[in-house]
């Protein structure tokens, strides 16, 4: 039931409809010809590893929605088998199909699983990397050592929060090492291969940790860590509680009894409060998506926590109660549409002519637009009036607040000429409080009112306005 019901969610995922702004970014720049993918990146504040795999994928099957998504869904079916393998040594036949029920039918594997981005290649490697290291502890093979090095080389380049993972898994050794214990040495040893591997991008990720971050990110509190299981489900959040309550429980009973699931515990809690204190202290994101890091060692310690209950009932009890919660609250919501896109699109459409000027404020509303409405109309952001395709974080705030609206409603203006000026806009972003409700008055001294065609004026959601050609010089 867990298999099918994840596989449901994952379609309806799939199918949802246009890609959102990351999903846009990630296709955008993958594209890009490989020369060009680094500078992208070093602009996005994003590893490489998942845009080269992508634009692998999009080489071979294509730049369409459900083409792209489907990558995801692939590696979906390989963090599967891994969590079932990675159960399966830690809890027996038992623990390995608990592991792989909890992991298909959570409301985030659905989402994220069905979703253009990075975050399933982060299971994945993190699951593999579980079991390269659970190799390290039995063997002192080379190989061994090899994988695991390489597990921690393709997380760092992969995903920034990764560095938080592998610092709470150095933590748990630490011991070990400091009496030379060989399993410890050898993580160790591993460990540090894969982080002198990643030198070479390490000037890279400095630039991007002082010149990029997360500007729209809201500043985030002690509340928003321990909200952190509710990001794990879906609909609403008295839905999203309950299933949080359900695992959380799953997790300290098998903290409780088993050492082991205590270990994958410790170490997922500890990447989330390192995380979360990087975040407070230096400012970023702290958001649900990020948790992938975590989100796989939290599945496989809630199925043990499952098996390890009393009898042969209440394992199945428990599954079976976690997996209709996770169900229930997953599936209603995995076909909700992630972006308004594709309706503004269409507004846009119906009253557009070729040639006419759109300009999406902030330009994070730009990429889905520019994605569907293709090259037949001039697309630009504000402030810079730069194509749409992509959005230049380096210094974004700055930016943003040396930007002055009524000398960009000039400029666009004088960019469209005798053209009818659409304007996209959203109120509720960060950086650019006021700006765009700024540029709208600006363009209306110089245009006439403009034309409300798509949402509600005054309101937080995007609203989309056509303004008339310019008034006619006496």
């Amino acid at each position: 039931m867990a298999v099918f019901g994840g596989a449901a969610g994952l379609i309806a995922g799939v199918l949802s409809g246009p890609l959102w702004l990351d999903e846009t970014l990630s296709v955008e720049i993958a594209r890009l010809p490989l020369p060009e993918v680094y500078a992208a990146l070093r602009q996005d504040g994003a590893p490489p590893v998942y845009y080269l795999l992508l634009k692998v994928w999009m080489a071979a099957f294509g730049t369409g929605t459900v083409a792209v998504r489907l990558l995801s869904v692939l590696l979906t079916v390989g963090a599967l088998l891994l969590a079932h393998r990675l159960g399966r040594q830690l809890g027996g036949v038992a623990g390995g199909r608990a592991a792989l029920v909890v992991l298909a039918a959570l409301p985030w594997t659905m989402r994220f699983g069905s979703e253009a981005r990075m975050y399933m290649l982060v299971v994945v490697l993190v699951l593999a990397g579980t079991l390269a290291l659970l190799a390290v502890h039995r063997s002192a093979s080379r190989r061994a050592v090899f994988a695991l090095a390489a597990c921690v080389l393709a997380l760092l380049l992969t995903h920034y929060w990764s560095l938080f993972l592998l610092l709470a898994v150095g933590a748990l050794h630490l011991p070990g090492l400091l009496r030379r214990h060989p399993a410890s040495v050898r993580v160790a040893v591993a460990g540090s291969a894969g982080a002198l591997a990643f030198t070479p991008w390490l000037p890279t990720l400095l630039f991007q940790a002082a010149h990029t971050g997360a500007p729209w990110a809201v500043p985030t509190d002690l509340a928003e860590l321990l909200r952190t299981p509710a990001y794990w489900g879906g609909g609403s959040w008295t839905s999203r509680t309950v299933l949080a309550v359900a695992l959380v429980a799953l997790v300290v009973l098998a903290a409780v009894r088993l050492p082991v699931a205590r270990a994958l515990a410790g170490v997922a809690g500890a990447t989330l409060l390192l995380a979360w204190t990087s975040v407070a202290v230096g400012g970023g994101a702290y958001t649900g998506r990020y948790t992938a890091v975590a989100v796989p060692l939290v599945v496989v310690a809630v199925g043990l926590g499952a098996v390890a209950l009393p009898g042969r009932r209440w394992p199945l009890v428990a599954l079976g109660v976690t997996t209709l919660i996770s169900l229930a609250t997953g599936l209603p919501s995995a076909d909700g549409s992630r972006t308004f896109a594709g309706e503004a699109a269409a507004a846009f459409r119906a009253s557009a002519a070729p040639g006419d000027l759109l300009v999406s404020c902030p330009d994070q509303l730009g990429p889905p637009m520019a994605r569907l409405l293709g090259p037949a109309y001039q697309q630009v952001v504000y402030p810079s009036l730069a194509a749409p395709q992509r959005i230049d974080w380096v210094d974004y705030r700055a930016r943003q607040d040396a930007a002055d609206p009524a000398v960009v409603a000039g400029r666009v203006d004088a960019l469209a000429g005798d053209r009818r000026v659409f304007v996209l806009l959203a109120r509720d972003y960060r950086t650019f409080e006021g700006d765009c409700e700024e540029l709208l008055r600006a363009l209306r001294q110089r245009r006439g009112t403009a034309e409300r065609l798509y949402g509600t004026f005054g309101s937080n959601d995007p609203l989309l306005v056509r303004f008339p050609r310019p008034r006619a010089t006496p």
